[in-house]
């Protein structure tokens, strides 16, 4: 299952996104893959790290 997000970046995110994807060197992939990716890093990481922390409490009425 996947969920569709839809929202904008300020120019200046942006263009932070694009210097990180230079930095990367990816060349393949277009802004909005490499900007998922980058999503789905940073939630995973905050997850674990709450989650160590104790702070995630799986809730049904979410």
């Amino acid at each position: 299952m996947a969920v569709k997000f839809e929202f904008s970046l300020s120019d200046k995110d942006f263009n932070k996104l694009r210097l990180l994807k230079r930095a990367d060197g990816e060349t393949d992939m277009t802004f909005n893959d490499y900007a998922e990716e980058l999503l789905s890093g940073v939630i995973g990481r905050m997850y674990r790290e709450y989650d160590r922390q104790g702070r995630i409490k799986e809730d049904e009425n979410d």
